[in-house]
């Protein structure tokens, strides 16, 4: 079994975790366990594969730094055509690199990511160059515009996260220009009105995880594939629900509505990802959002009096730890319960 895919890593872990599992029923001898367990761990083939494309990232972030830092540091002493010129050329040579190179080739897409990084530069150095007023939540929608051609030629999810990653900080960043912030903390942590625009935000982060499901399904040679992505949404939608939650609680007066909807949509991610599309890390952070609402749903009650004492830290630190221990029990369950049936070749 050879490892070229972040799904057979997967299947490893979960033949090691049904290994395990068996030999704990004692539904396998310790000698069928130790004889089938090799097969289970990655071999140097696996080893020196995973070397090479985290080499190979870790190249291609630091030649994007590079050229960063080699604008940042030489702004003054480059005329503006000049500054153009490189990154321009730098942009060309990186996609003629890529053109070159078989197709699916990992040094062929580590360059389009490059470009993908060199094309907002380009964009920050014109906007630098040309002053025009406009807000920062433009530069990063172009680029995430710019982004999606360079995605769409490499194939590969990596340069996805990296689309999703710029639409949403265009978008935060707009909410906190509409708001009239200063910047996307102070939207998030002490803006009027901050329960609406995270209620919008949430509602996005929920549209852009169907979304990802969607294209996932229908076009997963165009690179949406694996479960990163899908975990960077469901951690950006489990952010926004938590805080909501929290803000309705936090309130001098407590907001209902906004408190039903936190807990609808993180019973939803909880209900998805355990049934439609398993995925422990993202229950993980579903689970912990769900337990930071409820503890705080509970100090307010336990601590809105003048007569709230050390017996109620008491009380919350309880029940932060059964909920916590609650929730890792099951997890730990649900994660058997899908190894188990992934093991039996059922669908999980």
């Amino acid at each position: 079994m050879q490892p070229s895919s972040m799904q057979s890593m997967q299947d490893r872990r979960a033949m090691r975790q049904a290994l395990a599992d068996w030999r704990e029923q004692r539904a396998i001898a310790a000698d069928g366990v130790a004889a089938a367990w090799p097969r289970a761990e990655p071999d140097t083939a696996a080893w020196r594969h995973w070397l090479d494309r985290a080499l190979l990232a870790l190249g291609a972030a630091l030649l994007c730094a590079g050229v960063i830092v080699f604008f940042a540091f030489n702004w003054q002493d480059l005329h503006k055509f000049a500054r153009f010129g490189l990154l321009a050329g730098a942009l060309s040579l990186l996609a003629a690199f890529a053109w070159l190179r078989p197709a699916g080739d990992m040094a062929a897409r580590a360059a389009l990511c490059g470009a993908q990084v060199v094309a907002g530069v380009l964009l920050a150095v014109i906007g630098q160059v040309y002053q025009s007023g406009a807000d920062a939540w433009q530069l990063f929608a172009l680029w995430a515009l710019l982004a999606v051609p360079w995605a769409l030629a490499a194939r590969a999810a990596p340069h996805w996260w990296l689309v999703l990653v710029l639409a949403n900080v265009a978008l935060l960043r707009y909410c906190s220009v509409r708001l009239g912030v200063g910047g996307m903390f102070d939207l998030l942590f002490g803006a009027a009105g901050e329960r609406g625009t995270t209620l919008f935000l949430l509602a996005a982060a929920l549209a852009q995880l169907a979304l990802w499901f969607a294209l996932r399904a229908a076009l997963p040679a165009l690179g949406f594939r694996g479960l990163a992505g899908a975990r960077m949404l469901a951690a950006l939608a489990c952010a926004y629900a938590g805080w909501l939650g929290i803000g309705s609680l936090l309130d001098s007066r407590f907001d209902a509505a906004m408190f039903g909807l936190a807990l609808l949509a993180l019973g939803a991610l909880l209900a998805w990802f355990r049934l439609r599309a398993f995925d422990v890390v993202a229950l993980s952070l579903a689970s912990f959002a769900l337990i930071v609402v409820v503890v705080t749903a509970a100090a307010r009650v336990l601590l809105d009096g003048s007569h709230a004492g050390f017996g109620a830290f008491l009380l919350l630190g309880l029940l932060t730890i059964g909920l916590s221990a609650t929730a890792a029990a099951w997890l730990l369950r649900a994660q058997r319960q899908h190894d188990a049936a992934f093991a039996q070749g059922e669908p999980a």
